[in-house]
């Protein structure tokens, strides 16, 4: 796959930035509006025809509802974030301002500026392939419910035999007869072009912006542990300022997560409630009504929510693992061979390498893998209750 070259190798996530600009979520703050126009689009298109309009059967209404909770995912969690803007561009420049160590670390190994260079690549060539992947997938998930009902359409042999129209959303259109005519379903076809857009965009920033800041507030943190462990290599005159710099980036790298896990925990916590809502209502729908073509069609769904809510969970224990990660540099830096001032430095550095750190769901649980865990058995244990109700 060919795919445009990062320009500036030193460049802290220019891609999803400016992803960001055309959504009005960074930048010009006068261009603010530009989201909130993308919302109320959402509202008026998907969730108001769900809510007010109701469905014809009980499977179509499974369906549309799965579908109503995994979208609001996404706008709901975006508009979270929207409202933690000032935290967020606190954040972006603080990592923007560790990124540019690598210019004056000059009597350190080269690796420590090639490590940042090579975040920063793999960071942009995956949003690209990720952006790319979820815009074929959109396209495809709009062009084959049209291709499905107007091939049915070539196909009939008997004009008085109605012909099913595949939806792309499970909804009644406001006043359209989209079941059930030809021409009200080509002008809902037209309208769900930019919908189906606008969902996966706005689904994929979402991912791609939480994704993004994380992997970058690790990298800071690895960068300050192969700092410690070049350490002992600096010269002897320089090793103590070198100690205290370190110290200093350490503290920086730390704000980051701080900032970071302060944007982010809500949006968290909501993704965490919906996922669990989404598995016991499906758990709950197999066992009453057992499976069916509609259950299937929501299992995508919820794929879809488990991998991103597990994907979270992965990036928030890298997180973690290198905060710990700084701790192990230090235990290993030969620190008897330090000064004694020196020594008492590294002794309360690594006191607060020690102490946990990384991102949370509303300030409740640490966002990590063993918490996905604990997610599932209680999704389980939600299901278990629920199922004696019925």
């Amino acid at each position: 796959m060919v795919l445009p070259k990062l320009k500036d190798e030193k460049a802290v996530m220019p891609f999803l930035l400016r992803i960001q600009t055309i959504a009005g979520l960074w930048g010009d703050r006068s261009q603010r509006y530009r989201f909130y126009l993308i919302f109320s689009y959402f509202i008026v298109m998907v969730v108001l025809p769900k809510v007010l309009f109701g469905y014809p059967d009980l499977e179509i209404a499974v369906r549309g509802t799965a579908e109503l909770m995994f979208e609001s995912n996404a706008f709901f969690g975006m508009l979270m974030f929207s409202f933690q803007r000032d935290n967020y561009e606190k954040l972006v420049h603080q990592l923007q301002d560790l990124a540019r160590v690598g210019e004056f670390l000059q009597d350190l190994p080269t690796e420590l500026g090639q490590y940042l260079i090579a975040v920063n690549r793999r960071v942009d060539r995956s949003s690209k392939i990720y952006c790319c992947c979820h815009f074929s997938m959109a396209t495809f998930f709009w062009f084959m419910p049209v291709w499905t009902t107007y091939s049915a359409y070539s196909a009939a042999t008997n004009s008085s035999e109605p012909v099913e129209h595949v939806l792309h959303l499970e909804e009644e259109l406001y006043f359209l007869h989209i079941r059930t005519s030809v021409v009200h379903y080509t002008f809902y076809a037209a309208i769900m072009w930019p919908t189906i857009y606008t969902l996966g965009f706005t689904g994929g920033t979402k991912l791609l912006t939480i994704f993004s800041n994380v992997k970058y507030c690790s990298a800071m943190l690895k960068l300050v542990a192969l700092r410690v462990k070049c350490l002992a290599a600096s010269n002897h005159g320089n090793v103590e300022k070198e100690l205290n710099e370190i110290i200093s980036m350490h503290q920086r790298a730390l704000n980051c997560v701080f900032l970071l896990e302060t944007t982010f925990r809500w949006v968290f916590f909501v993704q965490f409630i919906q996922c669990t809502m989404i598995w016991c209502s499906l758990i709950l729908y197999i066992a009453v009504t057992g499976f069916s073509s509609t259950v299937a069609n929501v299992c995508v769904q919820i794929i879809l929510v488990t991998v991103e809510t597990y994907g979270y969970c992965y990036f928030g224990t890298d997180l973690t693992t290198e905060s710990y990660g700084v701790a192990l540099a230090i235990y290993d830096s030969e620190w008897y061979k330090f000064s004694v001032s020196m020594r008492r430095k590294l002794r309360l550095f690594l006191q607060r390498s020690q102490k946990p750190v990384g991102v949370t769901a509303g300030k409740f649980r640490f966002v990590n893998v063993a918490q996905f865990g604990k997610m599932l058995k209680m999704s389980y244990s939600f299901y278990v209750v629920l199922k004696e109700q019925f």
